[in-house]
């Protein structure tokens, strides 16, 4: 497990972007789809996730959509979230996963999310923003974190800003289960990295899950996801033309009771 370091500063750099932070314009990680309107009939089905501090909420669906679509994929996703006075915690299970071992990504804050990953995107507030905080992980346990600036309102323009996991605080696992085609996860992010890009006194987020599964083998240990040999699936579907999860607007809402 990658534990957090322990620091007075621990979050400065949520604000000031600063404690090492490397700044990235990258086109592989950038929505290929962010100007589509939503209708208000699509606004009233974006799904609500309520957690509390007792005990971990489970997602009622296991199975995730189709980001193009929005039908189910079969393969079954388990998520698992609770919160307590200073972290969010996520478990989760990427089911009927059987190339896990054909990821080779090992270090955070790489093109990890060329190849298979779990992701989770974020903000503050009930509204969609053009600013979120973009969190990933891979079956090697690898991390990537960042804050997003997303134009989807006018010309989708796309930046982001690696944050170092560790110090901002996140703990993380990740392990393999070669016999049930499965590999596992666990993440724990502090509250404060997620008051992006404002806190805002109700304790509501606008939040997406996401996953993408490999449906070939392969042999190089370069090879890129595409819409032919992966799948792309969120709790939300984001109901794009192409491939797409940086769709703020597709966001699903989690309610801190």
């Amino acid at each position: 497990m990658k534990n957090a370091k322990p620091t007075v500063l621990l979050l400065c750099s949520i604000l000031t972007l600063s404690c090492g932070v490397t700044k990235q314009l990258d086109n592989d990680n950038k929505a290929i789809q962010t100007n589509q309107t939503m209708n208000d009939e699509k606004t009233k089905k974006l799904p609500t996730l309520t957690i509390n501090k007792k005990s971990f909420t489970q997602l009622k669906d296991l199975n995730f959509k189709h980001s193009v679509g929005g039908q189910p994929i079969p393969e079954e996703t388990l998520v698992m979230v609770k919160y307590d006075n200073e972290f969010l915690e996520i478990k989760f299970e990427c089911r009927d996963n059987p190339r896990m071992d054909q990821n080779h990504f090992t270090e955070d804050n790489t093109r990890m999310y060329t190849q298979e990953v779990f992701e989770l995107f974020i903000s503050k507030g009930k509204e969609p923003k053009e600013d979120y905080v973009e969190i990933q992980l891979n079956p090697n346990n690898a991390m990537f974190l960042a804050t997003i600036h997303n134009n989807f309102k006018s010309d989708g323009k796309f930046s982001s800003e690696h944050l170092d996991p560790n110090a901002m605080g996140v703990v993380h696992n990740a392990s393999k289960d070669q016999g049930t085609n499965t590999w596992s996860g666990s993440m724990k992010i502090p509250l404060k990295l997620l008051q992006y890009p404002e806190n805002t006194p109700d304790n509501v987020y606008r939040l997406n899950f996401y996953r993408i599964i490999s449906q070939e083998d392969h042999t190089e240990k370069d090879w890129r996801n595409n819409a032919e040999n992966s799948t792309f699936a969120c709790w939300s579907s984001t109901m794009a033309e192409s491939p797409a999860f940086h769709r703020p607007e597709y966001f699903g809402y989690m309610v801190l009771e």
